[in-house]
C-alpha cells in the first residue's frame, strides 16, 4: 500500500544519518597525522575547509568502501524512530557523489547494514537515491545542506539539519534529532505544503 504523500518525511542520508565528515577525518587522522583538524566546519564541502589539501580529501570520499564505512550519526536511529511515532513515514532522500562511481550502491548497502535490522527492508526499497531531490515527494527534507538545487520547484519544505556550515540558512532549522522541536517542525509544514495524497 502506497504511503499518502502528505505523511512522507524524507531525509537526507549524509550528515543526517551517516557521518561522512566523522570518516573523512578518521582516515585523515589515520593516514596523514600531520594535517591538523579544524575545529570548526565552515563549508558544506569539507574538502572546502582544507584548499591546501583539497584533493586529497576528495580522494579520500571517492574511494571504494567509503560510503559503506560511514559510521551512524548521533541519535540517527533514534531520530528515525522519532518521524516514525509522530506519525509521519520517513524515506531516505540522498544525492549520488558524481565523483564516487560505487556511491549509488554503497549508500543501498549502508542502509542495508544500520536500518534495516531495526526498520525493516523496506527503508532500501524505498530509498530515494538522485541528484534531483526536487522531484520527490513529500511534506519535507530534512538535509544539512543550505542551499539545494531547485528547491523552489520542490513540493516539501526544507529542514535544514543544523551544522556549523549552514548557519546562513533562513530555512526552519533542527538541532539534532533529539530537538524537542521535531514535532512542531513536521506539523508547521504539513499545515504550508498542500499536497494531493
Amino acid at each position: 500500500m502506497k504511503t499518502p504523500k502528505k505523511q512522507i518525511v524524507l531525509i537526507d542520508m549524509d550528515g543526517p544519518l551517516a557521518d561522512f565528515d566523522g570518516e573523512v577525518i578518521s582516515r585523515l587522522k589515520t593516514r596523514y597525522p600531520n594535517i591538523p583538524i579544524l575545529s570548526t566546519r565552515k563549508n558544506f564541502y569539507i574538502s572546502d575547509d582544507y584548499p591546501k589539501h583539497s584533493l586529497l580529501l576528495r580522494s579520500i570520499s571517492d574511494e571504494k568502501g567509503f560510503f559503506e564505512s560511514l559510521p551512524l550519526a548521533d541519535n540517527a536511529l533514534e531520530g528515525w524512530q522519532r518521524v516514525i511515532d509522530l506519525g509521519y513515514h520517513p524515506i531516505i532522500c540522498s544525492a549520488p557523489m558524481r565523483s564516487n562511481p560505487f556511491s549509488n550502491i554503497e549508500k543501498l548497502n549502508w542502509i542495508s547494514k544500520n536500518l534495516v535490522p531495526f526498520f525493516g527492508q523496506s527503508v532500501v526499497d524505498e530509498a530515494i537515491i538522485t541528484p534531483d531531490k526536487h522531484e520527490s515527494e513529500g511534506i519535507v527534507l530534512i538535509d544539512d545542506r543550505s542551499e539545494l538545487k531547485d528547491y523552489k520547484k520542490a513540493m516539501w519544505q526544507h529542514i535544514v539539519f543544523d551544522e556549523p556550515y549552514n548557519q546562513d540558512s533562513k530555512q526552519p532549522r533542527l538541532y539534532g534529532w533529539l530537538d524537542n522541536n521535531l514535532a512542531n517542525l513536521l506539523k508547521t509544514a504539513s499545515r504550508t505544503k498542500t499536497i494531493s495524497s
